[in-house]
């Protein structure tokens, strides 16, 4: 697996969804909710997400395709998913997702994640500015998740960023977050998992 994982812009996918996204938008503006439609959206809507921000440690998901809600089974769109990031990367956690909101710019990421039954995988997800109304800013996100890469003890709650935490602020013409680094590599993923995912 790539240390430098922003190869993944390069992957059809996530071409294909910053492309629509981009011609949703009107002049230098992000796009508003009204302009990202079902039909444009369509081939994307099961690894689709609409994050909003209530407070800087509360991120909520407005939508979640079904990809994703078959992975995290229990778990409601409305629960506080700041809350369920590893301890570790809370801190980390929270001024990623405020320097995105809050700029606004768009991001990647990778990111493990550890299931109640044990198994862990890693996710990528492109996140994605739209505005919400004025003045409030969504976060529209195409999230995509590798095979398991580990098996162990089932856990008492879904966990977030346990073994793995990267990300890249993406300038999409109204600047990066000031008194950051564009990327960051909070915590990677040991080679020892990553060649049970990837051969590259």
């Amino acid at each position: 697996m790539h240390k430098d994982f922003t190869h993944e812009m390069n992957d059809v996918l996530f071409r294909r969804f910053f492309k629509t996204w981009q011609d949703a938008r009107a002049g230098e503006n992000v796009p508003t909710r009204k302009a990202i439609t079902l039909r444009d959206f369509a081939a994307f809507a099961p690894d689709l997400l609409i994050y909003e921000l209530h407070a800087p440690d509360d991120l909520r998901c407005r939508l979640m395709g079904s990809h994703i809600s078959d992975r995290v089974k229990t778990y409601s769109q409305d629960i506080n998913w700041l809350a369920l990031v590893a301890d570790d990367m809370q801190e980390a956690g929270k001024i990623w997702w405020c320097n995105l909101f809050g700029t606004p710019c768009a991001g990647l990421m990778q990111f493990s994640t550890g299931f109640i039954n044990g198994t862990s995988r890693i996710s990528r997800a492109l996140l994605l500015p739209i505005e919400h109304s004025p003045g409030v800013v969504h976060l529209l996100t195409l999230a995509t998740a590798s095979d398991v890469y580990d098996v162990g003890d089932p856990r008492d709650k879904l966990t977030i960023s346990h073994d793995c935490f990267q990300t890249r602020y993406i300038d999409i013409g109204l600047g990066l977050p000031e008194a950051v680094p564009e990327a960051q590599d909070h915590k990677v993923l040991n080679e020892t998992y990553s060649s049970r995912i990837f051969i590259d």
